[in-house]
């Protein structure tokens, strides 16, 4: 054993213990861990004597022991007395803690590089086609998310360029339809058979409404370019003047109850929303009756604008249909062929959506038929717009 482990050395004894202390001493030795080890090792009974006092093995750092075999055999060994404790808890907790802190940094800083990126494509999603600037397109982050957006770029500028030529389009043949409506109507007057004549002015009229219509609804389809830059509105001035413009006409409109707040946008197309609500209500409902209200939420408000009507509705089934160009509420409403092309709504829906706001369409539970207008407040608008570009 003493060839095997440089730092034991055993040598024979002669059974010579120190006298003073003894009995104190074989008590410390025999609790000693070595010592335990060394006994649990042999399995049996096994005398052990301190050879060296206390003080002294703190000063060399050797074990000095006496061992007496069963067989009779005395022996002397000399061992360091550099047990091996227990490590430390501290530095492995501090150790465990200090992964666990930088793991989790890293984990959020990497989850962050991943969905900023993402956020941002979704509000240049959302944001196209209202009246909102849509914010760049990310140009850093993950290769797949780049791709992405150069896909999203791609396709808002195929968008933006077919909307330009279907307005186009649309402008151009209704400035070519107009001189032969205007010379077809010339013609009409000289019809000597009266109905005829008015029969014919009245296609006349519809052709010339439905290109109009149809003009409107592109333009407002595409947040009024041509209309302006948006302003600060009194939206209940615009209410007022479109309920006075109604009652001038004799139709039984009223306003029941008002709130002087303001909103960002453009007034006339704010007022042909309004006036489209309006008109549908007198057309199909007899009456109109006009409310506004808070909206929104404490961190978002707004305000809303309600158009009344005591008619049949319009049937849950059919509603998101009357939402679409050129469909119209034969069933809802029992319009006939003359009474309108199926672009109100249409347009009220695009010039809502254009200023950020919302259109819902609901029967009322006693009979009749609401349309609501929902619209964020200028303060509000702002407040949103800066939460937005700080998240």
């Amino acid at each position: 054993a003493a060839r095997g482990l440089p730092t034991l050395r055993i040598a024979p004894w002669d059974g010579a213990a120190p006298s003073a202390g003894q009995g104190n001493q074989a008590d410390e030795i025999g609790q000693h861990p070595l010592i335990e080890r060394l006994r649990d090792g042999f399995g049996r009974a096994l005398p052990v004597t301190d050879l060296s006092p206390g003080h002294d093995r703190g000063k060399t750092g050797l074990l000095q022991i006496g061992i007496t075999t069963p067989a009779g055999a005395r022996l002397r060994a000399v061992l360091p007395d550099d047990f091996p404790r227990p490590p430390a808890q501290a530095p492995i907790i501090f150790t465990f803690v200090f992964l666990g802190v930088s793991l989790t940094l890293l984990s959020f800083w990497a989850t962050r590089a991943l969905t900023a990126p993402l956020a941002g494509l979704a509000a240049a999603a959302e944001a196209f086609g209202t009246a909102e600037e849509p914010p760049p397109l990310p140009k850093r982050g993950p290769e797949e998310v780049l791709a992405l957006a150069r896909a999203l770029d791609r396709m808002r500028t195929r968008l933006l360029r077919l909307l330009d030529d279907r307005t186009q389009m649309l402008a151009a043949i209704s400035h070519d339809l107009r001189t032969p409506i205007t010379r077809l109507r010339l013609r009409a007057e000289f019809i000597e058979d009266e109905r005829a004549r008015e029969m014919t002015l009245r296609d006349l009229d519809q052709m010339n409404g439905l290109v109009e219509s149809a003009l409107s609804y592109v333009r407002d389809g595409q947040g009024a370019p041509g209309e302006g830059q948006t302003t600060l509105i009194d939206l209940a001035s615009v209410v007022q003047t479109v309920c006075d413009g109604f009652s001038d006409i004799g139709a039984a409109v009223s306003l029941e109850r008002t709130r002087h707040v303001l909103v960002r946008g453009r007034p006339d197309d704010l007022q042909r929303a309004i006036t489209n609500l309006v008109d549908n209500a007198v057309k199909y409902g007899g009456g109109a009756r006009l409310v506004m209200g808070p909206a929104g939420s404490s961190d978002h408000p707004g305000v809303a604008v309600e158009v009344i009507d005591d008619g049949p509705g319009i049937p849950d089934a059919e509603r998101s249909a009357m939402l679409q160009p050129f469909v119209r509420g034969d069933r809802a409403r029992n319009l006939d062929s003359a009474s309108g092309f199926g672009l109100g709504l249409s347009i009220v829906l695009a010039i809502v959506e254009g200023h950020g706001g919302r259109l819902t369409l609901e029967n009322r539970p006693g009979g009749g038929f609401c349309a609501r207008i929902e619209l964020l407040l200028a303060a509000g608008r702002s407040r949103a717009t800066g939460a937005d570009r700080a998240a």
